[in-house]
């Protein structure tokens, strides 16, 4: 009975957790990245490349990503106020960077849109705000509109939130962050920031 609920509850689980519904790869612990120094422009340094590519490559895709964010962002309320904020997603790297006043504050993994449902590319601000935004085009497990938590709206249906990241296009056209990601960028953005979504 116990294996029955186990082998239950996994599926269920990880139907919750994105836009789109499907299965999941297990998740080995969080490779090295960014140090979190706020200074940094490459995330990740040579010695600490997957496979010993730079990020970007096929190979950098392979390794599942942690949903841990260690180290964790910084803390939202310490940092000081900044006159121009902006979020950069870049879909080649399959990695957002976060700047205020120029300098990059955050960077992380993401997954953006399938080949099916791309990302929309090109310059937005940020349209709305909804830290417990439902899709309204999917459902989960239970028939629910799909949670999408601290979501950013930044052009139509297109949101970056919460969800599932897996490091590889995955989603139908959402920018996907980890929990740890999505709460500090919809805690330091305003509406009217800028969203630069590029190769």
């Amino acid at each position: 009975m116990h294996n029955l609920v186990v082998s239950l509850g996994v599926p269920i689980l990880l139907l919750l957790v994105g836009c789109a519904s499907q299965p999941y790869p297990s998740l080995p612990s969080d490779s090295p990245g960014f140090s979190g120094t706020g200074r940094e422009l490459d995330p990740v340094a040579p010695s600490e490349q997957v496979g010993g590519k730079a990020p970007g490559t096929e190979s950098s895709f392979a390794a599942p990503v942690s949903q841990e964010v260690t180290p964790p962002p910084p803390d939202p309320a310490a940092l000081p106020g900044a006159n121009k904020r902006q979020l950069d997603i870049r879909l080649a790297t399959q990695r957002f960077n976060y700047f205020e006043d120029d300098q990059l504050v955050w960077t992380g993994p993401i997954s953006s849109g399938t080949a099916e449902h791309p990302t929309p590319r090109g310059s937005f601000l940020v349209r709305s705000k909804d830290i417990n935004k439902r899709s309204g085009s999917y459902t989960n497990y239970f028939d629910q509109p799909t949670p999408m938590p601290y979501s950013l709206q930044f052009s139509g249906p297109y949101f970056v939130h919460e969800g599932y990241v897996t490091g590889r296009p995955e989603s139908h056209g959402c920018v996907r962050l980890r929990h740890e990601d999505a709460k500090f960028v919809y805690s330091r953005m305003h509406i009217g920031d800028r969203i630069v979504v590029a190769d």
